[in-house]
């Protein structure tokens, strides 16, 4: 019974050790990467996660500060407080995500019911236009369905990702159906969405040149 207390106090100092050493690099690189992500979604949606008083751009430029001059305790502390603010603003975010990632995929989806009734009624669309239309519709439904998902087992990192794919495949249907883009979106077209259309036309363009 003795060596088996010893065997759990060994492996839960052991775990503590990983943690602390489970490299401050790795762990601020996973907190770069979703504080990245949230700015990103912030800036080109007009949202403000904002948790507290410490607003998410103060948040990275201490958490910056205090990696490169601090001490291993004050590092530790630092990065286990963001941690914990940006996992909070991270399940704050997927709540308007939700609403945006469902609103703009109805709309996809509406104009697109609207344009297959106006070609039965004689406007007709190249096949490969309406292949494209529905496969980017299947996918912003697909992603959308998978972060909810992702969101309720507590991925809020990837649950944010997989929202973010959802709108994008929202606005290439859009693009596709030649729909204007709703002005709240622009933004997020421009930075998301166009360089994707363009490199997408580039093959295809290309292609058309080699045969």
């Amino acid at each position: 019974m003795k060596y088996l207390a010893a065997v759990i106090v060994l492996c839960f100092s052991l775990g503590i050790v990983a943690k602390s050493t489970m490299s401050y690099r790795e762990r601020k690189k996973q907190l770069d990467g979703k504080i990245t992500l949230v700015l990103d979604i912030k800036e080109q949606l007009k949202l403000e996660p904002e948790v507290g008083k410490t607003s998410i751009e103060m948040m990275r430029d201490q958490v910056e500060e205090t990696y490169r001059v601090g001490k291993r305790a004050e590092i530790e502390k630092v990065l286990t407080l963001a941690e914990g603010e940006i996992l909070v603003t991270q399940r704050k975010l997927c709540i308007p995500m939700e609403e945006h990632a469902s609103g703009l995929y109805q709309k996809a989806m509406g104009i697109w019911i609207q344009m297959e009734s106006e070609e039965r009624s004689g406007t007709k669309l190249e096949w490969d236009t309406k292949e494209k239309i529905q496969r980017y519709l299947v996918m912003a439904k697909s992603e959308k369905d998978h972060a909810k998902e992702y969101y309720l087992s507590g991925n809020y990192q990837l649950s944010l990702h997989t929202y973010k794919r959802s709108l994008v495949y929202s606005l290439l249907s859009l693009r596709s159906q030649k729909s204007e883009i709703p002005e709240m979106y622009q933004t997020a077209d421009a930075v998301w969405v166009q360089p994707i259309w363009m490199g997408l036309h580039k093959q295809k363009q290309n292609s058309i040149q080699e045969n």
